[in-house]
């Protein structure tokens, strides 16, 4: 047994921990992946985590062994809302997320949900199930429309990408006002009151933190043009559940394509699941078909920074920013 390990709590297919084995031959590969997994290595050794899981990890008392030599986790999701920053910030342990894995799978989410709604394919399934012909509906564009995409990082640029191909405007907001691609305006967070009414379509795709919480409220969608429609696949608590569904009573939003809630799951009486104007995902929008692959690619090209004593270079959270 190695004195260092490594702590696989997302799975590796083989060649991928040959590579890693092969880029730290001094760390003992622990594999815990599976449910029924306990861990048989000292906890105290571990001084990397691969993947996350939160009741393993508190059963192992990981984060409370004073003699830990745990040094850096990847998690493999793109939020780290869920992590106590505040901890890993107080030990220097380092973190980092899955940003950009998931881009491809949530754009094509997004698209869905909004095809989905403007050409009543939602609607269909429905009819069908009942034998309804129903051949008198209004069916809506993306072509010619403007997109507003609150959150340009690798899933908004994503999600600008394609709206370009279904011909779309498309405005960028983010923290900084920097220029983006695929983004034919940008405007900064504080701005977007100013501008929302702009949009036809809203994509929200922010992070969670002190300052995004709510973001989404009552002044935001008060200020939205009449029938804009609107997709969360940021985080939940990133919008006021409340005031969405009065912007829906209102009409200022005709329809929301929700994957992320402020309480998950969304509870059985939650008064979303009944609306028409509505289409729930239950979070699966970031769900990759090489999820395993792309997470790998993330983490191999920390490690062989981390094997070299070198700064990872990859999707590092900054514990003062929280993202």
């Amino acid at each position: 047994m190695k004195e260092k390990g490594i702590w696989l709590l997302s799975k590796m297919k083989p060649e991928h921990l040959k590579k890693a084995q092969e880029m730290a031959p001094d760390h003992e590969m622990i594999k815990g992946w599976e449910e029924d997994s306990n861990l048989d290595f000292p906890v105290e050794n571990i001084e990397i985590v691969y993947g996350w899981n939160k009741d393993k990890v508190q059963k192992a008392g990981l984060l409370e062994s004073e003699d830990s030599q745990l040094k850096w986790i990847q998690v493999s999701s793109a939020g780290v809302d869920y992590m106590d920053l505040a901890h890993l910030k107080e030990q220097g342990i380092l973190l980092t997320n899955a940003s950009g894995i998931h881009s491809i799978p949530i754009a094509e989410s997004v698209f869905g949900m909004l095809l989905a709604h403007g050409r009543k394919i939602q609607q269909a399934v429905v009819d069908q199930a009942q034998h309804i012909w129903r051949d008198d509906q209004k069916l809506v564009e993306l072509s010619g429309k403007t997109m507003m995409i609150v959150g340009t990082g690798h899933i908004g640029k994503e999600v600008g990408r394609l709206a370009k191909a279904f011909n779309m405007e498309t405005i960028g907001v983010n923290r900084s006002g920097r220029e983006v691609e695929y983004m034919d305006k940008i405007y900064r967070q504080p701005e977007l009151t100013d501008h929302v009414e702009e949009a036809d379509v809203v994509i929200n795709i922010l992070p969670l933190t002190s300052e995004t919480e709510h973001f989404f409220d009552e002044k935001v969608f008060s200020h939205m043009k009449e029938g804009t429609l609107f997709i969360n696949v940021g985080r939940g608590p990133s919008v006021n559940t409340e005031d969405l569904i009065q912007a829906l009573d209102d009409g200022k939003v005709a329809f929301a394509g929700l994957d992320v809630f402020e309480t998950e799951p969304l509870g059985k009486d939650s008064p979303l699941w009944d609306r028409k104007d509505v289409l729930i995902t239950p979070h699966i929008s970031g769900n990759a078909e090489h999820y395993n692959t792309r997470l790998f690619e993330v983490f191999e090209e920390n490690l062989h920074a981390y094997a070299e004593g070198k700064e990872l270079p990859k999707n590092l959270i900054d514990y003062e920013k929280n993202y």
